[in-house]
């Protein structure tokens, strides 16, 4: 006969974690996020979200065509298991879209992933191991900073210089060391939107002291003319030593969808497959089986999405500039603007709270993305007009009552 414990002491869950979740913290990008959703639950005012990374509206959805292959193959049981690395006629077709960016590509040094972050996720996890030095931008994306952080690897910042948060190749060259084994970059840049130059030069330094460059490109094609968008990865010589990550969520406004890609050296692709196989399995067939209608079908879509986004982040840096105290740089691309709010006299955080505290708007503190980014907030467009016009006069009655 069992005795009856009198008292069961609670589980110290804690104790239980692993020494590699001591960072673990929700991400700073999404702080406002998080703190708009809670007064609207709470107070029931409405917010103006500029904060989000995503599409808003009925004029950003995927093109029909896109929605229509994804039901059919669920329609006709594509809903099974398929080979790790992505079906056979997407990986090609992803190959095709990497070859036109000048980086010659096959099937077997393509990767299908869920969303690009797991694209970056992937590539940090089967790189970098304990001590391995990682330089990053500041400001910079700060996912990529956690997988560094868990995998045991040191993050080291190279600040972008304003106004068009360029790499310093001085100060970047002078921070590499024997334990470096990859430079970051993202073109069009998160969080501020510019294209990253000096393309040659990067590669030149890369070549020269032996290491690798992860290439997120997500805005691949959301660069606004006369911009144009290039790849680090078609500069000669870096081919083998590029991991080029883009993904469906923003050229084809999919971004619930979960898919992107990593083009890379097939050895390393190999080594992520089985990365992939033994977490996440495979990315769904009938997403994947949508990702290639949108790759290889009419791309007008992309043509007009890139019209109306170009008209709206025009929109924004012409209401912006108006302001006192505010500059506001024209971003290559993206859906982003990163104005400098140092005029005000506030730091990126207390102007982020006080627009979110007196007059609901959402946007993002720079500094969620680096020390580099202080005295900037980054503020996303891709909005419909009444939402982008509400928030644009809120912000002005916010500066001129400051």
């Amino acid at each position: 006969m069992t005795e009856t414990v009198a008292h069961v002491p609670p589980v110290d869950i804690q104790g239980f974690l692993s020494e590699r979740t001591g960072h673990f913290v929700l991400p700073r990008q999404w702080a406002s996020m998080r703190k708009a959703e809670k007064l609207e639950r709470e107070t029931g005012k409405r917010v103006i979200h500029l904060e989000k990374g995503d599409f808003q509206g009925d004029e950003f959805r995927p093109a029909p065509h896109i929605a229509e292959a994804c039901a059919k193959a669920i329609s006709d049981g594509h809903v099974r298991y398929v080979p790790g690395p992505g079906l056979p006629e997407l990986r090609d077709a992803i190959a095709e879209e990497a070859t036109r960016r000048g980086r010659p590509t096959v099937r077997e040094e393509v990767l299908v992933t869920m969303g690009a972050k797991h694209a970056l996720t992937q590539s940090l996890l089967t790189l970098i191991g304990p001590g391995d030095e990682v330089i990053f931008p500041n400001p910079g994306y700060p996912p990529d900073e956690f997988w560094i952080t868990y995998a045991g690897g040191k993050v080291v910042y190279a600040p972008l210089v304003e106004p068009d948060f360029h790499f310093d190749l001085d100060a970047l060259d002078s921070l590499i060391t024997p334990r470096t084994k990859l430079l970051i970059i993202n073109t069009p840049q998160r969080p501020n939107g510019m294209a990253v130059g000096y393309l040659e030069e990067l590669s030149r330094i890369c070549i020269e002291r032996n290491i690798l460059v992860l290439t997120d490109e997500i805005f691949s094609h959301m660069v606004y003319p006369p911009a144009e968008h290039r790849t680090i990865a078609a500069v000669p010589g870096m081919a083998d030593r590029s991991l080029l990550v883009d993904t469906f969520s923003k050229t084809y406004v999919m971004t619930g969808f979960r898919i992107g890609w990593v083009v890379a050296n097939k050895e390393l692709i190999t080594a992520m497959d089985i990365f992939q196989q033994n977490s996440v399995t495979n990315v769904p067939a009938f997403v994947q089986l949508a990702a290639h209608a949108a790759l290889t079908g009419p791309q007008d879509h992309v043509t007009e999405r890139l019209a109306l986004l170009q008209a709206k982040r025009d929109k924004v840096v012409s209401a912006l500039a108006k302001l006192p105290g505010i500059d506001c740089p024209t971003p290559d691309g993206s859906f982003y603007v990163f104005p400098d709010i140092r005029g005000t006299g506030m730091s990126a955080q207390q102007f982020t709270d006080y627009l979110i505290d007196e007059y609901s708007v959402g946007v993002v503190a720079g500094t969620a993305f680096g020390d580099r980014g202080e005295g900037h907030v980054r503020i996303t467009y891709a909005a419909p007009d009444e939402v982008l016009d509400e928030g644009l006069d809120r912000i002005r009655r916010a500066v001129e009552n400051l």
